[in-house]
């Protein structure tokens, strides 16, 4: 019988998209700002990603990948101690001046990567959290990491399409000539967790993208640019970009297809 390793997949497939544009830390010092500008626009969403989360007053929670502290802010609101974790030192400025701005006293900001993170170094936590945030080499080891330091509840929120962060279709274009898209990350936690004797839950759901540009062509460009695409694919680009955008009053939206699985389970510790 084969026995799929999908700790070697994840290293051939999912990896490499995360450090496509070089190291996670360095991206994300450079376009915290625009991230936090979107993410500040969608307290909505967050409210409705906590109403799932078992959360106590008396809990101490793990945010790993943090960012500028999407759910790092109101989970401190609710329990009594938070963990917030990032690899990018400027996420983590912005997760400071929202502590102080909010005057809480119980969020600990930490600027490190979870591979190198030392969980010695805190308290055992009641409930670890990881938002779209697993970019890291060795993903059956995070996941065991995960499980050592929880006492009680693991929630991982990560894509659940081939293309990850992208619409599939798009993906393809982006980075179809050098990475396989066989497999999405949810997939693969999904099955290594099994294979680590680990029975989770999963839940999928849309996790659809709109985009604003002033034009088809600004929306092409953008594609271009921050992908750092060659012009023998700008046609594609174009081709993707004609079937997904809508004209809404002055400007145009661009649509992409993308869906995202909440994993879920509890720590048995013996």
């Amino acid at each position: 019988m084969c026995i799929v390793n999908w700790d070697s997949i994840w290293k051939i497939e999912k990896y490499p998209m995360w450090v496509e544009n070089g190291k996670i830390e360095d991206y994300w010092d450079k376009n915290t700002a625009k991230r936090f500008k979107r993410i500040s626009k969608n307290r909505a969403v967050t409210e409705k990603e906590l109403k799932i989360l078992n959360l106590k007053k008396t809990d101490t929670v793990l945010d790993i990948g943090c960012g500028t502290g999407r759910l790092t802010i109101p989970i401190a609101k609710k329990v009594r101690k938070v963990y917030a974790l990032d690899a990018s030192r400027e996420m983590i400025k912005i997760v400071k001046k929202c502590v102080e701005e909010e005057k809480l006293n119980n969020v600990q900001a930490i600027n490190t990567n979870w591979e190198l993170f030392d969980i010695n170094s805190i308290e055992k936590v009641d409930v670890t959290i990881s938002y779209n945030s697993l970019g890291v080499y060795e993903i059956r080891k995070a996941l065991e990491k995960s499980n050592e330091i929880t006492k009680r509840d693991i929630y991982i929120f990560t894509f659940a399409g081939k293309g990850e962060w992208l619409d599939d279709t798009l993906a393809k274009i982006v980075y179809g000539k050098n990475i396989e898209l066989r497999y999405s990350s949810a997939l693969i936690i999904y099955n290594l967790l099994f294979q680590m004797g680990i029975s989770a839950d999963i839940e999928i759901k849309n996790n659809h993208l709109h985009s604003e540009h002033e034009t088809i062509d600004d929306a092409v460009l953008y594609i271009m640019q921050f992908f750092k695409l060659s012009d023998e694919l700008e046609e594609k680009v174009r081709e993707f970009v004609i079937k997904r955008i809508k004209k809404e009053n002055d400007k145009y939206s661009l649509l992409q297809n993308r869906k995202i699985a909440k994993i879920y389970w509890r720590v048995d510790n013996g």
